[in-house]
């Protein structure tokens, strides 16, 4: 007899009963012999389950105690470890605290001695600025012009600290002053480098002209010695011309396309900005053929009365086509190749 259908989640009472009897006729039995057979085999079943029954519920009331046991102790570790979370919370939050605080005790001393540190450099330079101003006369007296700038340089960065003392408009107007006369009293030898062309020379000029920061003083200074050579150079290609319109122009404009050439090269190495420099050579150079040419042209107006007004103004075209020409090679010169 299969007692498993009992435990089906969909057992159904009539359906194990026919079955059961469908074996019984299968079987030939009797059906009393058969009936009665079941039911003492439903009645052991039932008795076996009973005492299953007893003996899990017997096992599971002497289980409760140590469950409960169990529970308790579990309850309290719970609360142990909450507890100990709790502590742990509040040292996190108390060395965030304690962070915080040293953070802010850290920028504040960090504050005060950078606020030290600036009050101490200022009063090393006023120092220094009283110890190199007083220095300052015998050094120009020895005329060694190294130890002039080197102290003037050193004067001019201790006066960039001293921005907030009472004088400080009097410091500039001195050292102006001091810078003026160590420019003064090296022209002679820049110019001497700059007409010989003396590179290294001519760069340790730059060196102290930049320090100083007077750059621009010395570009000037070299773009007048330039302008004694393009003076000379240019009234004797005029002389030479023997009253040629157009080829005065063409002997100028190759002459100043070759000075920029040159100068270019030159001031690259010495110079910071080496395209004005060569510019405000090339500028000069066109003043002094635009006033050269303009006294030679009306001298020889006068000069020739019987010129007409048709063959002056055919002068001025092809002087206009020489410079025109001259300018377009220039630019297609200058353009780079992408």
């Amino acid at each position: 007899m299969d007692f498993s259908k009992f435990f089906d989640d969909e057992f159904n009472v009539i359906d194990w009963l026919n079955q059961a009897f469908r074996l019984q006729k299968e079987s030939n039995q009797n059906i009393d012999n058969y009936t009665g057979t079941l039911i003492t085999k439903l009645q052991m079943y039932i008795q076996e389950m009973n005492n299953s029954i007893e003996e899990t519920s017997q096992q599971a009331v002497q289980q409760f105690p140590r469950v409960l046991r169990e529970i308790d102790v579990l309850r309290h570790e719970a609360t142990l470890l909450q507890e100990q979370m709790r502590t742990v919370r509040g040292d996190i939050q108390k060395v965030n605290q304690d962070t915080a605080d040293g953070m802010r005790n850290l920028i504040q001393l960090d504050s005060v001695k950078n606020r030290i540190q600036s009050a101490s450099k200022a009063l090393q330079e006023a120092d220094n600025w009283v110890t190199l101003s007083a220095q300052i006369e015998d050094t120009f007296e020895s005329k060694d012009t190294v130890q002039i700038a080197t102290k003037l340089i050193a004067m001019q960065q201790s006066l960039k600290i001293l921005t907030d003392v009472p004088d400080y408009a009097d410091r500039v107007n001195r050292l102006e002053i001091l810078k003026n006369r160590l420019e003064a009293l090296i022209s002679p030898a820049v110019v001497v480098a700059f007409n010989t062309q003396d590179v290294e020379m001519a760069r340790s000029f730059a060196q102290v002209f930049q320090s100083m920061d007077r750059a621009q003083q010395l570009e000037d200074l070299y773009v007048t010695s330039v302008k004694t050579r393009l003076d000379a150079r240019i009234k004797e290609i005029i002389d030479s011309t023997n009253g040629e319109h157009e080829s005065i122009f063409i002997a100028i404009y190759d002459y100043l396309l070759n000075v920029w050439q040159d100068e270019i090269r030159w001031s690259t190495k010495i110079f910071n900005h080496p395209n004005r420099v060569t510019l405000s050579i090339i500028l000069n150079g066109l003043k002094i053929f635009h006033s050269k040419y303009k006294n030679q042209f009306n001298t020889e107006l006068q000069r020739q009365q019987t010129i007409s007004s048709k063959n002056r103004l055919d002068i001025l075209i092809a002087c206009k086509r020489v410079s025109y020409r001259k300018v377009k090679k220039k630019e297609r010169k200058s353009k780079v190749p992408s």
